[in-house]
């Protein structure tokens, strides 16, 4: 099992998790949330960095000549790490973070900070470098190279994943709202110019422009024409249900029509993405993306900070249910949330699951689908602290410890109880 641990980096003091199938950090903002989950997206998409500088040196014809491969990815993911977290602009000790992949290969980064500014250091271990060193040797042995042996190579020799890994930030009604504008605006951006953007940012516009022509049509036509056109069962019941979900988050149905964007309502009006709510803003790119993926079969490990953001609460718990409908097929899902509704939703799949031997699994059903339900075994949950994760999964209730989720309700209750205390003690009227 995949880990991480940091020591001493940014809000987190301390900090040593198991990579679960599907995860979710709670807690105040500026506690860490984010540091964690942008830290297992940087050492999930290494792999990724690693293909990207080899294919960019193919078509430039440069194999590595000046300076090895090693010495090469440990620079890019030097430059991407910074690009990512901003460390220039942190004023704390010295941190480090390690990474440790399924197949026991580490990623250890050590952040230096001293009068002189920052200094950022990669170590790969000896299985990495190994591989490396290997994959030199067939790059040099072969100058038509096959990006798609290379590929798997470092999936399956180097890291041992072929999980593809998906960040969707915080704040994304802006960037929804400027959508057929930062087409434009990222277009002409050159690469210098595209570092400037947060490294996680511009990931998830780069996925975004990606799929956009996907979805010229409705959600059901095209599940349609993706199976009428792949060799691979599609669960009809699972997309019925994940289309569903779509349609009630969103109030209508997303689609790109010759580059515009659009949200259409069941009454057949349409309006531009741009001027439609911020909620829905929000809410679209969460539910484009994974039913992309869901379609596309592939491993993924999708990263979503927020998700309720201008959500109303019954909403925020339809995104959980489809949230949740991305562990199958093998995914991983990882959260970020401020809100109890988010847990609480969690908690109602998590204990559908648990009584689904005890009950009539069809009426169960109709409260919430199975394909939503969550099993505790695959959950890691997480409040952030002073500095450290305290883990928040009850394994005698198989759920989220409901203090943590009711304790602000608690601490309004009582706000109210002593203001009304004092009233009644003053004798004032109400």
């Amino acid at each position: 099992m995949q880990r991480l641990d940091i020591a001493g980096f940014g809000p987190i003091k301390m900090c040593s998790i198991e990579i679960k199938d599907f995860m979710v950090f709670t807690g105040a903002q500026a506690s860490g949330k984010s540091t964690i989950a942008k830290s297992i997206f940087f050492f999930c998409h290494s792999k990724n960095i690693l293909f990207n500088l080899i294919q960019k040196n193919i078509e430039k014809k440069q194999l590595f000549q000046e300076l090895s491969l090693s010495d090469r990815f440990e620079r890019e993911l030097r430059n991407v790490f910074v690009q990512a977290f901003g460390v220039e602009y942190y004023k704390s000790n010295s941190g480090t973070l390690t990474y440790i992949y399924d197949n026991g290969a580490k990623i250890i980064i050590h952040i230096e900070y001293s009068d002189g500014g920052v200094s950022v250091n990669i170590t790969l271990d000896k299985h990495i470098k190994d591989g490396l060193n290997h994959l030199s040797k067939m790059l040099a042995q072969d100058q038509t190279t096959d990006i798609k042996m290379i590929r798997e190579y470092i999936d399956k020799e180097i890291f041992t994943c072929d999980t593809d890994v998906i960040y969707i930030p915080a704040g994304r009604s802006l960037l929804t709202m400027l959508s057929s504008q930062i087409n434009y605006l990222y277009a002409t951006m050159d690469d210098q110019q595209k570092r400037t953007i947060d490294y996680c940012t511009q990931c998830y516009l780069e996925e975004v422009l990606r799929i956009k022509d996907f979805f010229k049509t409705d959600p059901r036509t095209i599940v349609k024409n993706v199976r009428d056109s792949v060799d691979y069962p599609l669960d009809q019941a699972e997309f019925d249900t994940a289309i569903g979900l779509i349609q009630d988050i969103l109030k209508g149905e997303y689609r790109n029509v010759n580059g515009e964007e659009r949200l259409y309502y069941a009454d057949g009006e349409a309006v531009k993405l741009n001027y439609a709510s911020s909620g829905q803003q929000e809410a679209v790119w969460i539910t484009n993306i994974l039913l992309y993926h869901l379609l596309g079969r592939k491993k993924t490990l999708f990263i979503i900070e927020e998700p309720e953001s201008h959500l109303f609460p019954g909403t925020q718990k339809l995104m959980m249910e489809y949230i949740s409908l991305a562990k199958n097929q093998h995914n991983k899902v990882i959260i970020t949330t401020h809100s109890p509704y988010i847990l609480g939703s969690m908690n109602n799949l998590l204990y559908a699951n648990r009584i689904s031997d005890a009950v009539d699994k069809s009426e169960l059903g109709k409260i919430v689908s199975p394909h939503s339900w969550l099993s505790f075994d695959t959950l890691g949950a997480y409040f952030l602290n002073n500095g450290k994760p305290e883990d928040i999964a009850d394994p005698e209730y198989e759920d989220i410890n409901h203090d943590i989720i009711d304790g602000v309700s608690a601490e309004i209750s009582e706000a109210y109880e002593a203001m009304l205390s004092l009233k009644e003690n003053t004798g004032g009227e109400a």
